[in-house]
């Protein structure tokens, strides 16, 4: 099983409107606890996401708190997962660097992603384009 999802639930574009609709309007929470555990936890992942290894239950860790809480207060704020929000910081961070020249391998292991094969599957899902020919598309508007 590849180490992130390749269902395509929400693009990334649709992340960035979601998370200032959530900060907006949070005031209609089921439990307003669960604000204080998303905002931490977005501002750790971040500040994290480069890093392969992090993990859900790192996460948790770091916010002493428990794997479950922690998910389910995530998914209340977002109705997204945390895994499908670390995708979404990993692939902007990628697509800023192959649209300024990056390779497509150095932009994948910059942007914290620890499978490079499973990375192209997903950067086709959510963009319809393998990163080589996006960079390229990129470099040719650029020019």
């Amino acid at each position: 099983m590849p180490p992130f999802p390749l269902r395509c639930r929400i693009s990334s574009e649709k992340w960035g409107q979601r998370i200032r609709c959530f900060t907006r309007n949070s005031q209609g929470l089921e439990h307003p606890a669960a604000l204080v555990c998303w905002s931490r936890a977005v501002a750790y992942l971040q500040t994290h996401y480069q890093d392969p290894t992090l993990t859900t239950a790192q996460l948790a860790q770091e916010l002493y708190a428990s794997r479950e809480h922690l998910s389910r207060a995530f998914k209340e704020c977002t109705m997204e997962s945390i895994h499908n929000y670390l995708i979404y910081l990993r692939m902007q961070h990628c697509r800023k660097a192959l649209e300024e020249g990056v390779s497509v391998l150095n932009a994948c292991t910059e942007s914290g992603f620890p499978d490079y094969s499973s990375f192209l599957k997903t950067f086709r899902c959510l963009y319809s384009i393998i990163p080589a020919e996006y960079r390229a598309q990129h470099r040719t508007m650029v020019r």
